[in-house]
């Protein structure tokens, strides 16, 4: 399914799919029935303002409320005179909710690929059905011998198990914002994208993650180092929760911010540990 353009705006891949949900008669109808239903999806396009708290981070708190002022923004048509395609121009008078828009959203946006030959945002099923791990094998081919794009095996394969495909090196924030998951968990546990020293998340790209490395330097430098990942490690836990307590399994979303300020502060702890024995000093958490 052809979504868009990597120089479109968000609101192409949105009523790209919006389209396809309100067709009845849609081609794709086989492939739709394979997304999940809009309780089992979230990501920043969709998640509930009510968890926007949760994050504990200025910039993921201002990305999931900017996601949301645009969606509601093309929702009511205030958009339109600078955007490819308004609503009407795609799904015609059929009603459209804010919720549906929101579901459209998160649904391209977590499963769209681009290749480098053909630049367009395509969504395919063999992609949705691969799993993200960070050191698989498998790949899709760069789309450029056919009309179509092909998984290929980098290992071995038998019936019966889990096909996988790598995002990129994600950290749990970007993850969690983009994809709505928790990778599989590392150690030793990798800093958030917001916490790491050398990247803007606002600058992320796939193909120039983070470096992996554990950070190293002159003595000062490692010192301001541990500083500055202190100060975040406490802000983390000083920052009261939003919403009470839940049973854990009660609320997949409430789990999947717990879950992750908690690998979060234990990121920050390792780093800060390790900073303070090549220092041979040691840190109050």
């Amino acid at each position: 399914m052809n979504v868009g353009g990597l120089n479109d705006s968000f609101a192409v891949p949105t009523l790209m799919v919006l389209r396809e949900i309100k067709d009845s008669h849609t081609r794709f109808a086989t492939y739709r029935a394979m997304w999940p239903a809009p309780d089992g999806l979230v990501n920043s396009c969709n998640m509930h303002e009510k968890y926007i708290k949760m994050w504990k981070s200025e910039y993921w708190e201002r990305n999931q409320r900017d996601w949301q002022y645009h969606l509601e923004q093309l929702h009511k048509g205030a958009l339109n005179p600078d955007i490819e395609y308004t609503i009407e121009e795609v799904v015609g008078n059929t009603p459209v909710t804010l919720d549906e828009l929101k579901y459209a959203c998160a649904i391209s946006s977590t499963r769209y690929v681009s290749t480098s030959r053909r630049r367009r945002l395509l969504m395919a099923p063999i992609f949705d059905l691969a799993n993200h791990d960070r050191e698989c094998p498998h790949l899709l081919s760069p789309y450029d011998v056919s009309d179509f794009l092909t998984f290929l095996a980098g290992a071995p394969l038998k019936k019966g198990d889990e096909i996988c495909y790598s995002y990129g090196a994600l950290r749990d924030d970007y993850a969690v914002a983009h994809y709505g998951f928790l990778p599989r968990l590392e150690h030793p546990p990798r800093l958030m994208l917001v916490d790491h020293p050398d990247q803007d998340p606002a600058g992320y790209a796939h193909d120039t993650p983070p470096s992996e490395e554990p950070f190293s330097g002159t003595p000062e430098e490692m010192r301001a180092e541990m500083e500055r990942l202190l100060v975040i490690y406490r802000y983390v836990r000083a920052v009261p929760d939003p919403l009470p307590p839940q049973p854990k399994g009660h609320d997949y979303t409430y789990d999947l911010m717990k879950e992750l300020e908690a690998r979060r502060l234990a990121a920050l702890s390792w780093h800060i540990s390790d900073l303070a024995s090549k220092l041979g000093t040691k840190a109050e958490l």
